[in-house]
């Protein structure tokens, strides 16, 4: 299922850009956003806050245009 695919995704990379997730997917933003969503309310996904850096810090991107999501919860 897509949705434990994005959240092993998101747990091996810690975070990453909504932006990423959807490419290594092959999936829109929109769908990819929806899903992280899931996991926000789940209490195991937190959204960054805008002006964020991703993981990178290349800054080829301008801040305030990239969502991250960030994983929070640890397996047991």
């Amino acid at each position: 299922m897509i949705l434990l695919d994005i959240k092993n995704y998101l747990k091996q990379a810690g975070s990453a850009p909504v932006r990423d997730i959807a490419l290594h997917f092959k999936l829109s933003e929109d769908d990819t956003r929806s899903m992280l969503e899931h996991w926000v309310k789940k209490g195991r996904a937190i959204k960054q806050p805008p002006g964020t850096l991703c993981q990178s810090a290349c800054t080829s991107c301008a801040p305030n245009t990239i969502e991250i999501y960030r994983w929070l919860e640890e397996d047991v």
